[in-house]
């Protein structure tokens, strides 16, 4: 055998024995490294926890740092939950994130106790007018439910949640609102923002227990539209328009006259009725437009005055003939010389057709019950109106006597308000002859008529000049009402109207009638009919 043959030979045998070598071999190796794996496996999920703890406690690398925002002093917790938090953020979802499939629980937010649930956007902007009406305070505040009773009882039954807007006398982008009791602030902005309102102004109204809120419409929707859709809305307690007022006088300007127009002296039966009374230091609240309380006839006479309007209290023609009929004691002769005025601009100072809102109107009602007055005259009209009914009666139980205008709408115009409000004097005008003034309302709520026709007036600056209208008839009724109550200071509403109806001459068809009420009123005759307080009387009245 060759040395070729032999070698050969030895290489066969080797390769054969390989195989079984490896076929020993690979199990031993396979148990090797699964126990080496097992064993390793506790250090390396130790040096991994480690490093994770350090990057969220702000060592490591900035990917993981960026997943809390937030660093903590404490010491990481070592096990299944990397970093640390407040025991009671444990659950919120900004505290936990997942890491892979693992919980990592992030601390709160430095300085606060509860994380914030979910980002704080800004709130939508709410549009704040430039209000040029009643300055009242402005702010948010809670209001309190209308009472069950009290004054509301006096109205006759409970006013409607949402009042409906059937008469077209409104501002046409503004509607009025009080809330319920519980609702607050922020709910009150939350109401704006759905309702798609901006807030104007505020209304505290202590006399019936209620704040007024007056929005305005943003976009265009009619008021009937927004105040119905306000019936859906739980916040709310009430809600209806601004309505729009108006005086009650022809408009004539004024001009140089003759003093025989002042017929009024005579049917009243003044120089009588002045023996007796002269409304002396009786407070009444003239709320209308301003007053020249510089004028001759009324020195000495306006003790106070509010003004629902910002800017200069200029004089007005309607607001100074008023006061001149109730107490003027210069040239002319008031009803009552001697009353005190109290001069409540509510009205805006156009020549010729001036106005005023609901808003105004409260405020001024508000004012002139803080300020104690005994007679309020009302010489407006306007539609009915939830919020100033509801101040009407609640000022009646004040001890407030309310005179107001009956109308010149005509004959078959609805009733106007607030005249025909329970409890209140509507007063119609006649002329010279004891005629019905033409354009005067008719109805059953008519009380009383007062000479209203072509009477000789005061004017702004110095002036006298002739008005006519329902309007100059209420002064006139309003200055007896203060001659009854200086004549006897316990005379309550419903007295003082029972008396100047009782007394009236009768005019047009016998008895009360839709055109004249009771009739003509008569200042000499109502006085003789009221006793005056005595001594006894007036200390029964004291221990009561």
């Amino acid at each position: 055998m060759s040395i070729d043959q032999q070698q050969s030979g030895m290489q066969g045998r080797a390769a054969g024995s390989a195989p079984r070598a490896r076929r020993w071999y690979a199990p031993l190796r396979t148990v090797l490294l699964t126990w080496l794996t097992i064993a390793a496996a506790p250090i390396l999920w130790t040096g991994i926890d480690s490093a994770v703890a350090m990057n969220f406690r702000g060592g490591g690398h900035s990917g993981f740092h960026g997943v809390g925002h937030r660093q903590t002093d404490r010491a990481p917790a070592r096990g299944s939950r990397i970093g640390v938090t407040n025991r009671g953020d444990r659950g919120s979802h900004w505290g936990n994130r997942r890491l892979g499939s693992r919980i990592v629980v992030l601390p709160s937010p430095v300085g606060t106790n509860k994380p914030p649930r979910h980002p704080i956007w800004p709130q939508r902007p709410i549009v704040f007018g430039l209000p040029s009406g009643p300055s009242a305070p402005v702010g948010v505040a809670n209001v309190a439910p209308p009472p069950p009773s009290g004054a509301g009882a006096a109205t006759g039954g409970a006013l409607p949640t949402v009042a409906a807007a059937t008469d077209s006398r409104f501002v046409p982008d503004e509607v009025l609102v009080s809330f319920l009791g519980n609702v607050p602030p922020q709910a009150i902005v939350s109401f704006a923002q759905d309702q798609r309102l901006a807030r104007l102004t505020i209304h505290r109204l202590p006399l019936i227990n209620t704040v007024i809120y007056r929005f305005r419409i943003t976009d265009r929707r009619q008021v009937p539209a927004v105040v119905g859709a306000l019936q859906a809305d739980r916040r709310i307690a009430a809600a209806q328009p601004n309505y729009l007022y108006a005086l009650q006088n022809d408009g004539a300007p004024a001009q140089a006259v003759s003093d025989s127009m002042q017929y009024v002296v005579s049917k009243l039966h003044l120089p009588q009725a002045h023996g007796l009374a002269t409304g002396d230091h009786v407070l009444v609240a003239v709320i209308d437009t301003g007053i020249d309380v510089q004028h001759p006839d009324l020195r000495g006479t306006v003790s106070g005055g509010f003004d629902a309007f910002t800017g200069d209290l200029a004089p007005h023609r309607h607001g100074t003939a008023m006061a001149g009929a109730i107490a003027a004691h210069g040239r002319l002769m008031g009803v009552a010389p001697a009353a005190r005025i109290l001069a409540v601009r509510a009205f805006d100072g156009e020549e010729a057709g001036s106005h005023s809102t609901t808003t105004r109107i409260l405020d001024a009602l508000q004012w002139t019950v803080n300020s104690a007055a005994r007679v309020v005259n009302m010489s407006f009209t306007g539609p009915a109106d939830p919020a100033i009914q509801r101040m009407v009666a609640a000022a009646r139980q004040k001890g407030m006597v309310m005179v107001a205008a009956a109308g010149n709408d005509g004959p078959q115009a609805p009733p106007d308000y607030p005249a025909a409000y329970p409890g209140v004097i509507a007063v119609t005008a006649t002329d010279f002859d004891d005629h019905l003034l033409s354009v005067a309302n008719h109805g059953a709520y008519i009380a009383v008529a007062a000479p209203g026709v072509d009477i000789l007036a005061i004017a702004p600056n110095g002036g006298y000049g002739p008005t006519t209208g329902t309007s100059v008839a209420t002064a006139h009724v309003s200055g007896l009402v203060a001659l009854l109550l200086q004549r006897n200071p316990g005379l309550t509403p419903d007295a003082v109207r029972a008396i100047v109806m009782g007394t009236a001459k009768d005019l047009g068809p016998k008895g009360r009638d839709d055109e004249f009420g009771a009739g003509l009123v008569d200042a000499y005759a109502a006085l003789l009919a009221v006793s005056p307080p005595t001594a006894v009387s007036t200390l029964t009245r004291m221990r009561e």
